[in-house]
């Protein structure tokens, strides 16, 4: 069983695609794109619900009716639409139409919201049924279950599956992101950052070997010239890999989400929706040792060095430098110390700084340097017989290397350089130990975001 999970998309040239990324030969969950239009126009009758101006909701659901029946019959290229869903469809809106009339305490708005997940859904189960696919829809609120802990209970969600999908012989089940019922038999929608998440929880549900995320959105900050991007293809990495990289400031997926893929073994695939075939990341816990899989580079850190004025002990200085780290939620990257220094390559705004600076300038005295780059070298190696430290430290022999952090784990070696060092540090790395030839082509990596870049 493979799970296949779809960001927003918005065209119709982009939904009619998406059959061609599903392999049809086998059974898959396919979690679809939520459309914005609907949810834009969703949003309106909420607001009419709030404002008590429910006069103007019938003709909102009417012309989300209209629009709707106009995308399907654009998307499957026939005035008739499809007419094998419009009795599922006309059900649907009957159902609005019932559930704005209720009276207003007993309409929640999650579950208002949940018919943006149900309409998206059905219009592309109504092209899959165009198709001439075997395809079914899945209700989630009928077996995805949230507990006491307001998380998705995986062992009654199981079984709630088990008996509704017993009888199931479809190829493709299209299955509406986020919707889940709670304790109270309530269909409630799980907020929108978390839909990585509930794919997951899906993909555990349903034991799949593979979940496929497909994003729209740029995977990479290196070069975009086309020999460049080629090399995505294929690429793999290990679920620690995918931690170290998360954990130096890149988005690959959420942690919770890795996590729960590793305990249950299931692959993680992110694939550009434009260009699958050249920009994939596979995460799995297949190993391949002694590769260097990315360089990740966070810019705008800053560089604090605390010098112990002597009038502590050790363990007192320490201990004390810690707590104030605390006392502010100091996000610390790379710490380096001894008796009588402390040295840390952390986020801070200027007046926090001050702040912290007050506090630490009773026992030691404070010195910072901004906008320093972090970069981290990940992959799989020996730290002790590949010494990855060594070469990383000759291959910037020209470049002051105010920190450098390794052996903690097989995984990192991390260096931080000042910021006009950044690029050429990162670029530097990239060409020998990832094969991109950056300083010959005079392409230097793009840093993606204001704190986080990627290159692989």
């Amino acid at each position: 069983m493979k799970i296949y999970s779809f960001e927003t998309i918005t065209s119709i040239e982009d939904v009619r695609q998406i059959p061609s990324y599903v392999p049809l030969g086998e059974q898959v969950v396919l979690i679809p794109p939520s459309f914005p239009w609907i949810k834009d126009q969703m949003q309106d009758i909420a607001i009419s619900l709030y404002n008590f101006d429910l006069g103007k909701i019938p003709s909102l659901i009417d012309g989300l009716k209209t629009k709707t029946a106009e995308f399907i019959s654009r998307l499957a290229d026939a005035p008739e639409g499809c007419p094998a869903t419009s009795s599922v469809i006309e059900n649907l809106f009957q159902t609005l139409h019932s559930f704005v009339n209720r009276p207003l305490n007993q309409i929640k708005d999650k579950e208002l919201l949940s018919f943006t997940e149900r309409l998206s859904g059905l219009i592309i189960y109504s092209y899959f049924k165009h198709l001439k696919v075997n395809v079914s829809l899945l209700d989630p609120s009928l077996f995805v279950c949230i507990g006491s802990n307001s998380k998705i209970d995986t062992e009654k969600s199981a079984e709630c599956l088990r008996t509704l999908i017993q009888d199931q012989d479809a190829t493709v089940s299209i299955l509406p992101a986020r919707i889940c019922k709670n304790g109270l038999e309530e269909t409630i929608l799980m907020p929108a950052k978390l839909r990585t998440l509930y794919a997951t929880h899906i993909a555990t549900l349903f034991h799949a070997e593979e979940l496929t995320f497909y994003t729209t959105k740029q995977m990479s900050s290196a070069s975009p010239d086309e020999d460049v991007c080629s090399q995505f293809k294929d690429y793999t990495i290990t679920y620690n890999e995918a931690k170290s990289i998360i954990n130096a400031g890149f988005n690959l997926v959420p942690k919770a989400c890795l996590d729960l893929a590793g305990q249950h073994g299931i692959n993680l695939r992110i694939s550009n929706y434009y260009n699958p075939n050249k920009q994939t990341i596979t995460i799995t816990k297949t190993s391949t040792m002694n590769q260097i899989k990315a360089v990740v580079t966070r810019k705008n850190a800053d560089y604090l060095q605390i010098h112990s004025s002597g009038n502590l002990m050790p363990f007192q200085f320490l201990t004390k430098v810690m707590a104030v780290c605390g006392d502010f939620k100091t996000p610390i990257h790379l710490i380096s110390s001894s008796s009588v220094n402390i040295s840390m390559a952390v986020e801070l705004s200027s007046e926090t700084f001050h702040q912290m600076e007050n506090q630490l300038s009773q026992f030691a005295s404070v010195s910072v340097e901004k906008d320093i780059s972090v970069i981290h070298i990940i992959g799989q190696f020996d730290q002790e017989k590949e010494n990855v430290e060594v070469k990383v430290i000759d291959l910037l022999k020209d470049i002051p290397i105010l920190m450098i952090s390794y052996g903690s784990d097989n995984n990192s070696v991390s260096v931080v350089v000042s910021k006009d060092m950044g690029e050429k540090a990162q670029a530097i790395l990239m060409d020998n130990f990832a094969g991109q030839d950056f300083m010959k082509r005079n392409v230097a990596p793009r840093f993606r975001e204001a704190y986080s870049a990627m290159s692989i």
